[in-house]
């Protein structure tokens, strides 16, 4: 019988009483029930808002939106008392195999664990310190990555920490967010210095970088892919659109061939009128795509032919997991780099291998093969699809960086640290400020409530005996795949050949026919060939390779130290040529570079932009020279000078000598070129002058070697002539001077210094330093500086007693100012670990436009300075931790970043560059000199200041070591980010001092 609720005979009696004592027991069980089960960390009280048994304020969001609970009408999330939360699964599944290589990734530090220092070293190439404190997420950011890698990989970390919250230890990590890897093993073999841990998306077989899921896994958001989980839902979906057996039975690739030869390479084999490959290849223009709505490029659309090609870019490819999801067999070009989870694949089984070396025949054969054996190709096919979607599905990959993380942190031989201007991360403070797409795949890919599973259960490491299996089969696998042929077929046009055809028709005699003579084989053999031994497993290789490079580096080490009269190589002043002939003209290295070069090295394509269409011509190098003091030829390796004009003091000797110490340095590296120098302060090309919107003959500018540069300018900013001494004011070459700065450093502790800002110079060359003067302490007020006057003509008289740079460390702080441009001082103050007042400067040399406010230096304004010099002061001994930081920052990037050897690294880049872009014929003027480190040393006789930097700077043998890798130049828009950062760090400081001088201001008209 139905039942009508609404009739009002089947309403049952109530008793006024027994209803009060039910709802009182019901309310008390609640609450014990709630309170259980919060001490049991599986309830989070704001859960009962709805129900008003607990009232609780919300605190107002200081980023302007509410981005979490916009995205959920799910119970919010909890994140109180640790964000701990307990798993309702007991048991925990078992981590996919390729977890084991965590383990192996982390083998380098496994016996020594990581230190302070090591961080730090990584930080040279980083862009983010990501640092986990109670489970709390904070990022220092160094550099801006690539579109918005750095983002949805600080996003993933932070979804990380929602999905498994309370469960992470503290830790401190560098990540690099560029492709290729930096720390390369060969660097630290035999060696007692241990490599930084870096991470990053990939690595290869030689190097030590930590291998951690890429940014595309939360989305990318510049061309449109989705997020993971979303992405392989919709793939799944479109494989499920057409049958294996009805796809297209070609090989398909879509991808942009440009950002690597070997993918150039690879479009040679796509179909023509003449060769049938196969395959059926595209180019992907990205920027039409984006202009279209991005409706040819939806990954699920994309699995529509039975085979796909997988092949890498600059590096290894996020398009890797998309192509392997279709169920398609992969056909996978033999990769030099690898990312987290492709270690855990094999060949034949989840795809197939494809030779690199001859990539055509090897796709041809690879088609026909799966053409011909249908059910093996699709299995191949589903089982590589399958394990991406069962094994590297987004639960996996947070598994996998967690057990990394947690395995990472026992290495830490140190507390983590919230280093200073670091900023704590939330989806809040990252979603809110986001906008469109990234906003929207910031939304898709969050993780609105905690696992319910705890983390798979990790892997022992491998032993030494199950890795060698591994890497064997593996080999031995990709081997069989490319040993596999086309049947064997004579072309029509081939002629069969014998020694008889061969030989038999020379009958005149002759060399070639005596060599086939002298060498016939008469007869069989009587004996069988030899037994040929097993191939090289992977892990033996390795082994054999690693040994021959440690035997090369123990031979240079050992010519470095033992023999030095083989390698070294003196002046030699007692030749009967003014430049003998003893010197190597050219020297390969016997050790390959692994170290990527400062940032700053990427300001070389700026300063050369402009004569990147036009080149350098005769005539425009002319126009520079009624501003040069002299031209500077290189020819087959040798150095020619013409002096037009005497330079200031012996700038001009001092900067020949060093590029004559480059050749030296990296001899036969240096281009044949021409170039005019000039040696003045400011620079002599003025943006100005070229200004005018008419094509003209004066343009382009004529190209300037100078010490430094002007953003209204044009001009070649190069390494100024200090770097190998100045003897009229009795300052040493940089690297005798480095090391005793850096001793001195040691000499005062940093808290034990004058708590005062110092500078010590001529403030007669320019008026802002006769302004900077009128800062200095009086008997009725002291601005925290101590200003000291440089007299020069004194100190020659004394002998120089008072102006060692080094004895300069004394003060916790030190003002740098420009004289009448750049001065050379900037790299002294820097190089002490006081912490820099840098007042604005309007000139920049070739290192300082890398230097970023806040992290290397402090700003001060170029006008009405002294009390930003007062408030920077008083700042520093408020937050004495924070100032040391800075100082020693800036230090550390003097003593690294500018040991001389990248110095004389980016001499070569800047020359090579230059030498590119010349469109003449080098040739020796009829007046020049030909000069060498000989010519120019041997001739003073009788000591001096100027010989002794010349003796101290001499380069005494090649280097043993290439230069270091250039990094990339800035593209448009990173460097407008990276100059936005600089401003950026610039505008916070003057809020502070405003905000200071407003409060002191306040205090005095109350005191009135």
């Amino acid at each position: 019988m139905k039942m009508n609720i609404k009739d009002d005979q089947h309403k049952p009696v109530t008793f006024p009483r027994k209803s009060i004592v039910k709802a009182t027991v019901f309310i008390v069980v609640l609450f014990i029930s709630a309170a259980l089960l919060d001490f049991l960390g599986y309830l989070d009280f704001n859960a009962f808002a709805g129900l008003k048994l607990i009232t609780k304020t919300k605190e107002p969001n200081p980023y302007g939106c509410d981005f979490v609970q916009n995205q959920s009408n799910q119970t919010p999330f909890s994140q109180n008392r640790n964000s701990r939360l307990n798993p309702i699964r007991s048991k925990p599944s078992t981590c996919p195999s390729y977890f084991r290589w965590i383990h192996e990734d982390l083998r380098p530090w496994k016996q020594t664990g990581i230190t302070r220092g090591m961080i730090e070293e990584a930080s040279r190439t980083a862009h983010f310190r990501l640092v986990i404190r109670n489970g709390k997420a904070y990022v220092k950011r160094y550099r801006k990555s690539i579109q918005t890698r750095d983002d949805f990989t600080l996003w993933g970390i932070v979804q990380l920490l929602r999905w498994y919250p309370g469960k992470l230890p503290d830790l401190e990590l560098m990540f690099d967010a560029d492709d290729r890897p930096v720390v390369r093993s060969a660097d630290f073999i035999g060696q007692q210095k241990k490599p930084p841990p870096v991470f990053r998306y990939c690595s290869d077989d030689a190097s030590l970088d930590i291998v951690f899921p890429d940014w595309s896994f939360w989305g990318w958001a510049e061309v449109n892919i989705k997020p993971w989980g979303e992405s392989l839902e919709a793939i799944k979906e479109g494989n499920n659109m057409t049958q294996w057996k009805e796809r297209v039975a070609y090989a398909y690739w879509r991808g942009n061939p440009h950002v690597d030869p070997g993918r150039g390479d690879l479009l040679k084999c796509n179909v023509s009128e003449n060769e049938e490959w196969n395959t059926r290849l595209y180019i992907q223009d990205w920027d039409k795509e984006s202009k279209e709505g991005y409706k040819n490029s939806n990954l699920e659309n994309q699995c529509t032919h039975r085979y796909k090609i997988y092949i890498e870019g600059w590096a290894w490819s996020v398009s890797e997991k998309y192509i392997m999801a279709c169920d398609s067999m992969t056909l996978y070009v033999k990769p030099r780099f690898y990312d987290f989870y492709i270690r855990g694949m094999m060949p034949l089984q989840h795809y197939w291998p494809i030779r690199d070396d001859s990539k055509c025949t090897s796709l041809k054969f690879a088609v026909h093969w799966g053409n011909t054996h249908v059910e093996k190709a699709r299995e191949i096919g589903e089982l590589g699809s399958r394990f991406i979607r069962e094994e590297v599905n987004m639960k996996y990959v947070y598994d996998y960086m967690f057990h990394l993380l947690k395995e990472y942190a026992t290495l830490l031989k140190f507390k983590p640290e919230i280093p200073l201007d670091a900023e704590e991360i939330t989806p809040d403070s990252m979603g809110c400020s986001a906008a469109e797409r990234w906003r929207d795949f910031m939304a898709e890919s969050m993780v609105l409530s905690p696992s319910e599973e705890s983390p798979c259960e990790m892997l022992p490491p491998f032993d030494p005996l199950a890795l060698k299996e591994v890497l064997e089969r593996k080999a031995n696998l990709t081997r069989y795949g490319k040993l596999m042929k086309l049947d064997v077929t004579v072309p029509d046009n081939d002629t069969e050949v014998c020694s008889k055809t061969m030989a038999c028709p020379i009958t005149d005699g002759g060399r070639i026919r005596q060599c086939m003579d002298d060498s016939l084989v008469m007869s069989p053999s009587v004996k069988a060939a030899c037994d040929l031994p097993p191939p090289y497993g992977d892990y033996e290789l390795k082994k054999f390779l690693k040994k021959q490079e440690s035997r090369i580096q123990m031979m240079t080490t050992s010519i470095l130290t033992t023999t030095n009269t083989i390698i070294k190589i003196p002046l030699n002043c007692n030749a009967t040529q003014t430049c003998p002939s003893n010197y190597p003209s050219r020297f390969e290295p016997a050790i390959s570079s692994s170290e990527t070069c400062p940032d700053y090295f990427r300001w070389i394509q700026q300063d050369l932009k402009v004569w990147e269409e036009t080149g350098i011509t005769r005539e425009t190098l002319e126009r520079a020279k009624p501003k040069a003091h002299f031209r500077l030829v290189i020819k087959s390796g040798k150095l020619y000078v013409h002096q037009y004009d005497k330079a200031y003091e012996s700038r001009d000797v001092l900067t020949i000598w060093g590029i004559l110490q480059l050749l030296r340095m990296y001899p036969g590296q240096v281009p044949d070129l021409e170039l005019l120098f000039f040696c003045h302060d400011t620079p002599a090309i003025w943006k100005r002058e070229f200004m005018q919107p008419e094509p003209n003959a004066t343009w382009p500018p004529p190209p300037l070697f100078q010490y430094c540069g002007h953003r209204e300018a044009y001009g070649i900013v190069f390494p100024d002539w200090s770097f190998w001494g100045w003897p009229e004011v009795n300052i040493k070459e940089w690297t005798k001077l480095s090391v005793a700065i850096r001793e001195a450093n040691k000499r005062v502790k940093w808290n034990d210094r004058v708590p005062y800002a110092y500078w010590k110079g001529n403030s007669g060359v320019h008026p802002v330093r006769g302004n900077l003067m009128k800062c200095n302490f009086s008997d009725k007020y002291d601005p925290m500086v101590r200003l000291y006057e440089q007299d020069w003509g004194k100190e020659r008289e004394i002998g120089f007693k008072s102006s060692n740079l080094e004895d300069q460390c004394t003060h916790r702080y030190k003002i740098y100012i420009e004289g009448r441009a750049w001065s050379v001082s900037k790299k002294y103050i820097l190089a002490c670990d006081s912490m820099t007042l840098l007042i604005k400067a309007e000139y920049f040399d070739f290192f300082g436009r890398s230097l970023v406010p806040l992290e290397h230096y402090w700003p001060i304004k170029s006008h009405e300075n002294c009390g930003d010099l007062k408030f920077a002061v008083e700042w520093g001994n408020n937050n004495t931790k924070k100032a040391q930081a800075i100082g020693k920052q800036g230090s550390e990037y003097m003593m690294k970043s500018l040991e001389m050897k990248y110095v004389y690294d980016y001499m070569l880049y800047v020359l090579q560059g230059y030498g590119k872009l010349m469109k003449l014929d080098v040739t020796v003027p009829e007046n020049a000199t030909e000069v060498c480190s000989e010519a120019m040393a041997c001739p003073i006789t009788d000591g001096g200041l100027i010989r002794q930097c010349m003796d101290d700077s001499l380069v005494m043998s090649p280097s043993v070591k290439p230069a270091c890798n250039l990094p990339q130049p800035y593209r448009n828009d990173e460097l407008k980010r990276f100059l936005e950062r600089q401003e950026s760090a610039e505008r916070k400081v003057e809020k502070w001092t405003n905000e200071y001088w407003e409060v002191q201001d306040k205090i005095l008209q109350q005191r009135k």
